[in-house]
């Protein structure tokens, strides 16, 4: 029975079986994006790469940062948060810092912006002022 209702996750919410509820697949984050029940977003990479191209609604604290602001956010930590960079190394380390927090649903996007990029997804570019 137990592995019914795993089957029924991956083929009904894009889990993969096989790294367990801690990555969000590329493609079932796009379709939640779309219908507009996102998560919240948080891109660990630097202010310079996420102006080059993030996704659409995504707030920015770079890894380093994450454990002295996390608090400005004033994100519950009940709440859903995915958090990606560029490969997916510093997004592992914003959620260890995260969980270590006390908040209790982070998961990591994955390929994180690589992977989104390599499926052809669209990045929002910050343009500067004129």
């Amino acid at each position: 029975m137990t592995r019914l209702y795993a089957l029924l996750s991956f083929v009904l919410l894009g889990l993969p079986l096989c790294t367990g509820a801690q990555d969000v697949s590329r493609e079932a984050l796009a379709a939640r994006m779309a219908s507009r029940q996102a998560p919240l977003l948080l891109d660990v990479r630097t202010p310079t790469e996420y102006a080059q191209g993030h996704l659409a609604g995504a707030l920015n604290l770079p890894v380093d940062e994450v454990a002295a602001r996390h608090g400005v956010l004033d994100i519950p930590r009940d709440r859903e948060v995915v958090v990606y960079c560029k490969s997916g190394k510093r997004a592992a380390r914003a959620r260890d810092t995260l969980q270590s927090l006390g908040y209790t649903r982070v998961r990591l996007l994955d390929g994180s912006a690589d992977g989104w990029r390599a499926d052809g997804r669209p990045l929002v570019a910050e343009h500067p002022s004129p």
